[in-house]
């Protein structure tokens, strides 16, 4: 195994009052690492600590060679793809020598670089994009400038990459592209990360929950065998501690129907007198402490019991998968969605023709840029189609890439109670205790939440309505959320009933929704089933 390239020891780091984590230790080998848990737990705060932009409460990081890090929020820098990438005076110095305009500091710039333009080209090329740095960078699409970004890191070959969630946005495409690149890239990386198929190709994983930092060699798929077996043997320890609590109920309820008998016993001698009064004092006495200390050698067992339990509680239900339900609409099969030669704006997308029935399963895929998003918004009717006919039957929910929906300086529960107006407070507190936000989680501004628990909230927000919805719109809302959150979205969209459109490039997560048809942009408008 080669040196670790990065140590870190009993990293602590504290917001407000309480640690985020504390005491967390550990080294990054070679290769690619990724880094798990669940949404709120600290992990982007892990790689700020890492990349150096937080300084820990206590302990050290300590790297051997140099790193790069890269966030889904930092903005692309120049008008250029060359700015972005950060080679623009080298571009720039290219460029003049074949316009035939070069100056002599040009010559010397270039000399050692003769061979970067046919990288850069390669780079591009491979991602998915034009190999044009000339290129203004405000004519690519959001997915089209997260494979930009991911490029410049990716060029950083001696650095070993810091990369938070990387393959939001990408499509299956470029989600291919990145397992690919990231597997071949020579300086190694660590990745915070719930996509599946990519976590399927990395050669470890660390989980950060609780505050904890646990290793699990190996990809995904022995990862998740590992919880599994987590999960089984913490259930297998809550049934013995609640059989344990049950005996000793039984022994106690033993010992005082034994501790009446005696009594009665002894009342029926005194009044018989067939012991001297002595006697039955002396064994009156040894009786009552025999039966103290019994009784509190099982208070004390009791008690035990109980906070063992409430622990195994405790860490099963942060095993066990959130509760998230939807409330179920009437089906019966009508044409709810009906496109005619409908033309979108913004795209170049040919005329679409397209018709939904109610209780259909549909997912919207295409390459980053071709108008997924835009038929979302459509069909939700925040935007308006350039041309051709869009009817659109039964109510409709609509949930965007950016939780529009959301005032991010609203609490989750007022966020919630502006929504569902007719809902009591605590039946709101209620349901967002269901997907872990609980306590004061619930009534801090959505803006200080985690990715993952803003869609949480955005979730709820439109799914947890009393009244039902015949059509469901959800654009990628798989990005962002933990494994454990993935896996109750899952369930939740499974059971639900009505119309369902939704784009998402993750193949793992459409084959768990069970989604029967496809629409396909980017080519002429046809609907695959």
């Amino acid at each position: 195994m080669s040196d670790p390239i990065c140590f870190f020891n009993q990293l602590t780091l504290q917001w407000s009052h309480e640690p985020l984590w504390s005491g967390l230790s550990s080294s990054l080998p070679a290769g690619v690492t990724a880094l798990v848990g669940p949404n709120g737990h600290g992990k982007s705060a892990l790689l700020e600590v890492l990349a150096g932009r937080y300084l820990p409460t206590h302990g050290q990081v300590t790297w051997s060679v140099p790193f790069y890090y890269q966030t889904q929020l930092d903005p692309l820098t120049g008008p250029r793809v060359a700015d972005a990438l950060g080679v623009a005076s080298l571009f720039d110095a290219f460029s003049r020598l074949e316009q035939g305009d070069a100056e002599p500091s040009d010559l010397e710039r270039v000399a050692d670089h003769w061979h970067r333009p046919a990288e850069w080209a390669k780079q591009l090329t491979d991602a998915g994009l034009e190999p044009d740095l000339g290129l203004p960078v405000e004519a690519l699409s959001g997915g089209q400038r997260t494979r930009l970004a991911l490029c410049r890191a990716l060029m950083q070959t001696g650095h070993y990459l810091l990369l938070d969630e990387p393959s939001n946005h990408l499509d299956s495409a470029g989600r291919h592209w990145l397992q690919q690149a990231l597997a071949r890239h020579p300086g190694g990386a660590l990745v915070v990360s719930h996509d599946r198929t990519l976590l399927r190709g990395v050669d470890r994983i660390l989980e950060l929950r609780n505050g904890q930092l646990v290793e699990y060699g190996g990809g995904f798929d022995l990862y998740q065998a590992q919880r599994d077996a987590q999960l089984a043997a913490q259930e297998q320890r809550l049934d013995h501690l609640t059989g344990q609590q049950r005996r000793l109920q039984q022994q106690q309820q033993a010992t005082l129907e034994k501790a009446a008998s005696r009594r009665q016993q002894g009342m029926q001698e005194r009044r018989s007198h067939s012991q001297g009064k002595l006697l039955l004092g002396l064994r009156k006495n040894r009786s009552e402490q025999t039966q103290a200390r019994l009784s509190q050698q099982q208070t004390q067992r009791r008690d035990a019991l109980n906070e063992d339990r409430q622990t195994a509680q405790a860490e099963l239900e942060q095993l066990r998968t959130q509760r998230l339900t939807i409330t179920q609409p009437k089906v019966t099969g009508a044409v709810q969605v009906h496109l005619a030669n409908l033309r979108l704006p913004f795209v170049r997308q040919p005329a679409l023709s397209w018709t939904v029935h109610g209780g259909d399963r549909w997912r919207v895929t295409g390459a980053n840029g071709c108008g997924k998003s835009l038929l979302l918004k459509c069909l939700a009717e925040w935007i308006e189609p350039l041309a051709g006919e869009r009817e659109v039957r039964g109510s409709v929910r609509y949930l965007d890439q950016h939780f529009s929906g959301l005032d991010p300086s609203a609490s989750a529960l007022e966020n919630l109670q502006r929504d569902q107006p007719e809902r009591p407070a605590s039946e709101l507190r209620t349901q967002l205790a269901s997907v872990r936000l609980r306590g004061d989680q619930a009534l801090q501004p959505v803006a200080s939440l985690s990715g993952g628990e803003r869609l949480k909230v955005a979730l709820l927000s439109i799914l947890s309505h009393q009244t039902p919805v015949d059509i469901l719109l959800l654009d990628e809302p798989d990005n962002h959320l933990d494994l454990d959150s993935k896996a109750l979205l899952e369930q939740a969209l499974l059971d639900y009933g009505g119309t369902l459109v939704i784009v998402t490039h993750d193949d793992a997560f459409a084959e768990a929704l069970a989604l029967g048809h496809e629409l396909k942009l980017g080519e002429p408008g046809r609907a695959h089933s």
